[in-house]
């Protein structure tokens, strides 16, 4: 079911564009001036992306990569096959066929997933921007990149209106009480919530089926690959789009990752002992089915031909799946399974958050694991798994 992205080839299609644009000049007429200008844009067209990317802090850009991530996840989410790929940061090409219509619609979609206005606003400016570059570089039409100017965000008042009229997807504050070992009495912990909505926790039975492969394909062995590494070691999908065959010790059982997200801290860089489990199907995976062509730092997590209803293809490629892609492949596992909710990444971390806090592990335990820069979120988990104990007994 994976479809590889491939941008397309922007210096044969800048030459294509150089003879078309050339020769329909030629035909009319126009000036050696008039043939170098056009020229000229589209040359400069091709390097806005750039120019503008070096202009800007690394902290922007970052964010920037961020919104248009989630707009590619709106793309895919809705069924929109990106032909042209989903880099929307580097890749003018991508934008082909984006029209104010499916701007508005990033807004709404937005909207429905339970995202803060304020986010909403400042996504939906972002698209702006890039749109508008892409209209430079002729991937847009001038009049469409107009029309895409036109989409307005929510003023204040306006954004009240519509979280009254919403339905309530996002907790202002929570609080829980927490007792650390080390101490005697009771810490009363308040904070603020930062998450969209609450996590769907994943059901045993559904987790075990996530990690066996459902078939005997490449692709259904990589797919539960994918899922022993979010639901047994709770990996972000940025993270695991990072991986590189390199990463695992088969030998010592173990792998080693980076966690960009939380760069500088004790936990940018983390080593997992594998389950049992994860071993397993990391070893068949990289013994039996990984190209062995391929150099140890390639992408762990790779793309697939088309696998057919004969049960032909679904065979590994070179190419990595990044972040986006790994969403949607996790979205489409969960309804493979029957899923009445989307499923995301960020469920199967909170699953694994969820079990591992159960067991019994601790705070700096799971700070370790998970990669927390904060106790607050460990002793979140392990307060709720003190609720449930009590409940029970």
């Amino acid at each position: 079911m994976d479809k590889l992205l491939r941008p397309p080839d922007e210096i044969s299609l800048l030459d294509n564009g150089r003879t078309d644009n050339n020769q329909a000049l030629q035909n009319s007429n126009a000036s050696p001036l008039e043939i170098a200008g056009q020229i000229a844009n589209r040359v400069a067209g091709q390097n806005i992306f750039q120019r503008y990317l070096s202009e800007k802090a690394s902290n922007t850009v970052k964010r920037h990569a961020r919104d248009l991530e989630l707009f590619a996840e709106y793309l895919l989410d809705i069924g929109l096959e990106l032909e042209h790929g989903a880099d929307f940061q580097i890749n003018p090409y991508a934008w082909r066929g984006v029209t104010w219509g499916i701007v508005e619609g990033f807004v709404q979609w937005q909207l429905g997933e339970g995202y803060a206005i304020s986010s909403v606003n400042a996504r939906l400016s972002t698209v702006k921007v890039y749109a508008q570059m892409a209209v430079k570089a002729e991937a847009i039409p001038r009049e469409e990149g107009m029309l895409i100017q036109t989409v307005k965000g929510y003023s204040r008042a306006n954004g009240q209106n519509v979280d009254e009229k919403r339905a309530k997807t996002r907790v202002d504050e929570v609080t829980y009480a927490y007792k650390p070992e080390s101490r005697r009495r009771t810490i009363v912990v308040t904070r603020r919530s930062t998450k969209k909505h609450k996590a769907t926790l994943i059901d045993e039975d559904t987790a075990v089926s996530l990690k066996t492969p459902r078939n005997e394909s490449p692709q259904a062995h990589r797919d539960a690959l994918l899922m022993c590494l979010l639901l047994d070691h709770g990996l972000r999908a940025s993270e695991v789009a990072l991986l590189q065959v390199s990463n695992l010790d088969l030998e010592n059982g173990k792998i080693r990752f980076h966690r960009p997200k939380v760069k500088g801290t004790d936990h940018e860089w983390t080593t997992h002992e594998l389950t049992r489990q994860s071993l397993t199907i990391a070893s068949y995976y990289i013994q039996s089915l990984y190209p062995p062509t391929l150099p140890p730092g390639n992408p762990l997590i790779v793309a697939t031909t088309r696998l057919l209803k004969s049960g032909e293809g679904g065979q590994l490629l070179s190419e990595g799946l990044n972040r986006v892609r790994l969403s949607e492949r996790v979205a489409w596992l969960g309804r493979q399974l029957g899923l009445s909710k989307k499923l995301s990444a960020h469920d199967c971390r909170h699953t694994c958050a969820t079990k591992m806090a159960r067991l019994g592990y601790g705070v700096d335990e799971l700070m370790a694991w998970f990669g927390w820069s904060s106790a607050q979120t460990a002793m979140r988990y392990v307060a709720s798994a003190d609720i449930k104990k009590r409940h029970k007994g």
